[in-house]
């Protein structure tokens, strides 16, 4: 099943539990679909359309997913080549594409012309890095074996391996080969015998051997232990700048210094895409939230924040193009783009001007918040005697609000010089069409917005243990992990298995266990339950006070209990302290996102957003150059 699904003409969808046609693309926000069971027609909203597919699976055997850490290195470089080659092929159209270029692509990538025939035609349908990484078998887990010869070998396994008196997996494989001769049977290979008994859960495997105290001991669980921008979407930029505002805490109202704006914004039509608003130095966990925000729609965000406007502007990227700081560089935002169909491009260094666009629009956002109260102006030259910090007023929340309104409100619908239109109706002739240009049709709709998320969160691979899992001195565990500890790599039986798992930097209370088996996540939350949720900048300042602090072996007790020390320090000083009123503030907004989190899944009502009015067109200056934020401490 596709990750993603798109609404186009003679598209099938579901609507309501009905199942309609797409007959026209009306606007950004509605269609014209055809009622299959009445032939009646009528506008739908495009934000209430489902996949017809979606609801023909059914939900007790969801189709397998792929976790972008799980693939190994030489996969991963193998499945880029090839998509490389299919990509440039794809592009020349099938009308143009002729036979030598395929034999050419071939010869390439020492495939046959049937393979990259049949490469192209999932490619058409799947635009992303999982159509050339290996599939499983569908007979995977099925024995070919004789049943005569399959009871053989568990008998000989039986006798002389599971046992304390226990002898070599040659002495098994001899007992099966002396049988199997005797009734005329091709005996199995002393490999397959191994492979076998490496199937045997290892903990039944030591019951036998070792004796089930042993087994217990190692097995169970330790109680209470813890690339021109032609079209919409062809070119997205990201990038950081301090926001040029004084904002305040939500109990004292007090001043706590100035928020990091991460944004995406299409080159082409000078839309937002989406942004990302915290109280953070810019990060890999911003650029991934931005993202996140970027290639969804927006109708339940908008909907969570009461404002009544419609923000149309959503879908995956082809090319994303940013500086040089570390935080592109990284592997996880790296594999999540490539496993998306998505390029990311890295402006040369020391040319500035390859970013333009997106500072550009910095200067207009900037350029309007310092009508603000608590504005610190671009330059001390224009604040003189100002009291940022004095006059300031707004929240983080509170500035949310105010920077979504004037984007969709006012910018997305102001002229724009530079492409002779609004950013919104741009936005609308490259998807639909003009009279002389036909347009590129809706973007895709990602199916599991939950999924897109993990996608990009940090991950790492850890071994489980009987205590469950270590991550930064905190404790895991969950019951889903029983099974795995002490498990054995399936590919190399003298190495331990090492899962996947991810976090949300603003909340480590909880971390997402990839099951290889299942092919799904699954939540697993403190081994200590009655600890309190943090963020990972407090567990990270409360480890490193308590190195300044001379402690040589930092545990969990000890970062809890600094945790809890900071914020009652925190909480008694923030009505003088800035730092203190920042750090809570951070605390609240990471507080926010869990409770958002945990209501991801959640049926939400949708309802229809109402057109927007015209608003009369107005020129947008083009000021000069501005300096980009290359260089910020993103330590």
């Amino acid at each position: 099943m596709k990750s993603t699904f798109k609404v186009q003409p003679e598209a099938l969808v579901i609507h309501g539990g009905e199942r309609y046609i797409v007959v026209e693309l009306r606007a950004l926000d509605q269609v014209l679909c055809r009622r299959l069971s009445s032939n009646e027609t009528m506008l739908l909203s495009t934000m209430d359309l489902q996949p017809a597919t979606s609801q023909e699976l059914s939900s007790a055997n969801p189709p397998p997913r792929l976790d972008l850490a799980a693939v190994s290195g030489d996969l991963w470089k193998s499945a880029s080549s090839q998509m490389e080659v299919i990509r440039k092929l794809h592009a020349t159209g099938s009308y143009q594409r002729s036979g030598e270029q395929v034999l050419e692509a071939s010869r390439a990538l020492g495939k046959s012309p049937q393979t990259i025939y049949r490469w192209l035609k999932q490619f058409e349908k799947d635009e992303s890095i999982s159509v050339f990484l290996p599939k499983e078998r569908s007979d995977k887990g099925r024995r070919k074996l004789s049943e005569d010869v399959e009871l053989m070998m568990e008998d000989a396994i039986k006798l002389h391996l599971l046992k304390r008196e226990a002898g070599t997996i040659k002495d098994a494989h001899a007992e099966i080969e002396k049988h199997c001769k005797s009734k005329g049977l091709k005996p199995p290979s002393l490999s397959l015998v191994r492979l076998r008994y490496l199937a045997i859960p290892e903990k039944q495997r030591v019951a036998s051997r070792e004796g089930g105290k042993v087994a217990k001991e190692r097995f169970t669980p330790l109680r209470g232990s813890f690339p021109g921008a032609d079209h919409p979407l062809d070119v997205i930029q990201i990038d950081h700048t301090p926001v040029d505002l004084i904002i305040v805490d939500e109990i004292f109202r007090k001043p706590i210094g100035r928020p990091t704006l991460t944004i995406a914004f299409d080159v082409y039509s000078r839309a937002l895409m989406g942004f990302n608003l915290w109280l953070e130095a810019p990060g890999a966990a911003a650029v991934g939230l931005c993202l996140h925000h970027a290639m969804l729609t927006k109708q339940k965000w908008l909907a969570e924040r009461s404002i009544d406007t419609a923000w149309p502007c959503y879908g995956r990227p082809r090319k994303i193009h940013t500086d040089n700081a570390k935080e592109f560089r990284g592997t996880v935002l790296g594999r999540a783009c490539k496993a998306y169909g998505i390029d990311v491009e890295q402006r040369p260094r020391g040319s500035p001007n390859f970013g333009g666009h997106v500072e550009r629009s910095f200067r207009t956002y900037m350029r309007k918040t310092h009508t603000l109260p608590g504005t610190t102006f671009s330059n001390t030259r224009k604040k003189h005697d100002y009291d940022s910090s004095g006059k300031a007023i707004l929240t983080l929340r509170e500035f949310e609000v105010w920077f979504t309104t004037y984007v969709t409100k006012v910018y997305h619908n102001d002229f724009h010089s530079a492409i002779k239109s609004t950013p919104l109706a741009r936005f609308e002739e490259g998807l639909l069409g003009t009279g002389d240009r036909p347009g590129i049709g809706l973007p895709e709709r990602f199916v599991d917005e939950e999924r897109l998320r993990l996608d990009f969160l940090p991950f790492i691979e850890r071994t489980v243990q009987e205590y469950g899992v270590l991550w930064d001195h905190v404790h895991y565990n969950g019951d889903i992990l029983r099974s795995r500890i002490h498990e054995r790599d399936p590919q190399n039986a003298k190495a331990a298995r090492k899962f996947i798992f991810r976090r949300d930097p603003r909340d480590v209370s909880v971390i997402y266990f990839w099951d290889p088996d299942l092919k799904s996540y699954h939540d697993i939350p403190y081994a200590y339950l009655g600890r309190p949720p943090a963020s990972l900048w407090e567990v990270r300042a409360a480890v490193r006070e308590q190195i300044a602090n001379g402690r040589k072996n930092v545990n969990e007790n000890s970062i809890f209990e600094g945790i809890a020390e900071m914020r009652e320090i925190e909480m008694s000083a923030a009505r003088n302290t800035k730092s203190a009123r920042r750090n809570e503030e951070r605390r609240r907004s990471a507080e926010r996102a869990v409770q958002k989190n945990k209501r991801e899944g959640a049926s939400v009502q949708k309802k229809t957003v109402e057109p927007e009015r015209q608003v009369k067109p107005t020129r947008l200056e083009e000021d000069d150059f501005i300096v980009p934020f290359d260089d910020i401490d993103v330590r």
